[in-house]
This record gives structure tokens, C-alpha cells and sequence, in this order.
């Protein structure tokens, strides 16, 4: 799997973790997410700049700035996506935009195992 997608898997799946422990007022941490925190920041330093520009853009308009592709499909926005997107999607060393909403997406073939 392409490092910079998995960097950003995991980099999403920890931000959307410590948005449910806030809404939920975790107590136990007592609003504390520093562990979190400093994990997220590791894995932000991972990653290019401009691909971090873009995830922080896409995660101020979307609840899900990363979407998985089902065949043709962009599982966010729920549009089809060009035959040659979805060739480069499923071997790709790059992190690719849907066409007409703009998340970051990935193949089947590319998501963990808790993806699918």
C-alpha cells in the first residue's frame, strides 16, 4: 500500500477518535487528548506538505475527507469516476482527488484490512 495513504488512514482514523471522545465529554481524560495529540502530530510530520494542505482543507468541508472507491464510485460523493482515475487508484504511489468532490481517495485493493 502506498505509505502516504496509510499515513493518512491512520492519521484519520486518530482524528476522527478524539472528535468522538470530545462530543461523548470523555471524563476519564479530563478534555486531555495528549496522547492523541502528539500521535497525530507524527503522523502529520510523515506527510508532505501539500498533501496535508489538502487533507486540512477537505476535512473543513467534509466529516470524511478520505473515501474509498467501490469499483467506480467514490464512496463520499457517491459520483462515478473516470476509467483512467480508477486504473491509477488501484496500483497507485500517489494520492488521488476524486473528480468532482475532491476527497482523497484509495481502492478496495489499497484499504487495510478495518477499512473493508
Amino acid at each position: 500500500m502506498n505509505k502516504s495513504l496509510q499515513t493518512l488512514l491512520r492519521l484519520d482514523d486518530l482524528v476522527l477518535t478524539r472528535k468522538a471522545l470530545e462530543l461523548a465529554g470523555n471524563k476519564a481524560t479530563n478534555g486531555d487528548f495528549g496522547y492523541l495529540n502528539e500521535e497525530i502530530e507524527k503522523l502529520r510530520r510523515r506527510l508532505a506538505p501539500s498533501v496535508m494542505s489538502r487533507y486540512d482543507r477537505l476535512a473543513r468541508r467534509y466529516a470524511d475527507p478520505l473515501s474509498m472507491l467501490t469499483g467506480d464510485v467514490c464512496n463520499g460523493c457517491q459520483g462515478d469516476i473516470s476509467k483512467r482515475t480508477e486504473e491509477r487508484a488501484n496500483p497507485s504511489q500517489e494520492v488521488l482527488q476524486c473528480e468532482h468532490c475532491g476527497r482523497l481517495i484509495f481502492s478496495t485493493k489499497q484499504a487495510p484490512d478495518y477499512v473493508t
